[in-house]
């Protein structure tokens, strides 16, 4: 039992090995820190929609563009994108909850998006598009919103990430966005 004692006492709790410990322990803490913050995608929503008239097939539909940018260096994979009005409702007790109803996208999912690169081609910026009156349904109500949710996962680690907007009747700008690294809307 006492030779128990002393190997432990100079083996185990020794100072060496309590500053192996502690050096691996914060080497792990930050690769994971590492990890976690800076390998997720980055994706930037444009904080405006964008809406103009365009024919296509013989029909004059009312479009709304939201647009997204991967600002990330890798690629992201499994990009989802959902579109829902949120209609606040009163609930017992007087709190509020949120009614959601989804709004139709001509595209909603993505397999790959390029990563962020300077340069002609703006693969990594993209549009998703709707013909549902977001007008119509921000001005029926003061207090109904638009949210934009984006998911989507980082090309090596497969960690996820979910980016959200919210639209007011306000944020709503005539016009197209321009190609690129830019949020801007033009006519």
């Amino acid at each position: 039992m006492n030779e128990a004692l002393i190997f432990l006492e100079q083996k185990v709790f020794c100072q060496s090995f309590i500053a192996d410990v502690l050096s691996g322990f914060i080497t792990s803490f930050f690769f994971l820190f590492a990890l976690l913050f800076l390998f997720r995608p980055r994706i930037k929503i444009a904080s405006q929609i964008a809406t103009h008239v365009k024919s296509y097939g013989g029909q004059s539909n009312k479009w709304y563009c939201f647009k997204i940018i991967n600002r990330s260096l890798f690629r992201a994979f499994d990009l989802r994108v959902e579109v829902t009005q949120k209609i606040p409702m009163t609930g017992p007790e007087g709190k509020t909850n949120h009614r959601t109803v989804p709004l139709a996208l001509v595209k909603d999912q993505y397999n790959y998006v390029a990563p962020f690169r300077i340069g002609e081609k703006s693969e990594y910026a993209l549009w998703f598009l709707t013909t549902d009156d977001i007008l119509t349904i921000l001005n029926e109500n003061e207090h109904h919103i638009v949210e934009l949710r984006v998911i989507c996962k980082h090309e090596l680690t497969g960690l996820g990430s979910v980016f959200v907007r919210t639209y007011s009747k306000h944020d709503i700008k005539e016009g197209t966005f321009k190609s690129g690294n830019t949020f801007e809307i033009v006519n």
